[in-house]
């Protein structure tokens, strides 16, 4: 039976749930289903980011994030022709509302924090940022690689 081929493939705030060791060889076998001119978009948060978390989560995001550029040498390394862009988006969110997300832990980082430490970022939320809105940019990087 032939091997499937695809067009295209996108990823989006997924790379960073395949562990570490693993993702080379994954990124190696979807390259593999592509036909000349295929296209696999691997959308990522930067290593930094600006959301407005408290310190102890920032910080461990920072370590835990795979950097856009090696996501890139990977798929440089499987043969495509990569590049790496970023855009970013306003967003304007109710504190309270984004509080409670965070309290849900909206962003699957969130659920290394007990209830405890949760609410202890919480406080530091508040604190640093005062008023009923947040404000912040949704930076993304958009990781291209094509089949030459």
């Amino acid at each position: 039976m032939a091997q499937q081929q695809l067009d295209a493939i996108v990823i989006k705030e997924a790379i960073h749930h395949v562990p570490a060791g693993d993702r080379q060889t994954v990124l190696h076998g979807l390259a593999g289903l592509l036909p000349p001119g295929g296209r696999i978009l691997i959308v990522m948060l930067p290593v930094r980011i600006g959301y407005p978390l408290f310190t102890a989560a920032l910080e461990r995001f920072e370590m835990l994030q795979p950097d856009p550029a090696e996501i890139a040498a990977m798929l440089s390394s499987a043969e495509l022709e990569t590049a790496v862009t970023y855009d970013s988006y306003r967003l304007t969110v109710q504190k309270d509302r984004y509080l409670s997300m965070v309290r849900n832990r909206y962003m699957s980082l969130l659920s290394s924090f007990t209830d405890a430490e949760l609410e202890q970022g919480i406080t530091e939320i508040q604190e640093r940022h005062p008023g009923d809105h947040l404000e912040f940019a949704d930076r993304f990087a958009f990781v291209l690689g094509i089949r030459a």
